[in-house]
């Protein structure tokens, strides 16, 4: 595979991931598509500010890393 080709692959793969990115709105209770500032990130349909997870996915998205951590040392 050529440079060229492989600089290609990964900046589509790139558009591709921005794209779908979503994050957690507390008031849409969903993960929406958003804008993003330098500070911080905003739903795009209703304009509030968004998160990474939701409470539930971020605790059991803690508990995972806790029963795994000692995996990675």
């Amino acid at each position: 595979m050529t440079n060229d080709r492989r600089n290609q692959d990964f900046s589509t793969m790139g558009n591709t991931e921005f794209y779908n990115e979503q994050k957690w709105c507390e008031h849409c209770q969903s993960y929406v598509r958003f804008l993003m500032s330098v500070n911080h990130s905003y739903c795009i349909e209703c304009g509030g500010r968004v998160r990474l997870f939701s409470r539930s996915d971020k605790e059991r998205f803690q508990d995972t890393v806790q029963r795994h951590k000692w995996q990675a040392s």
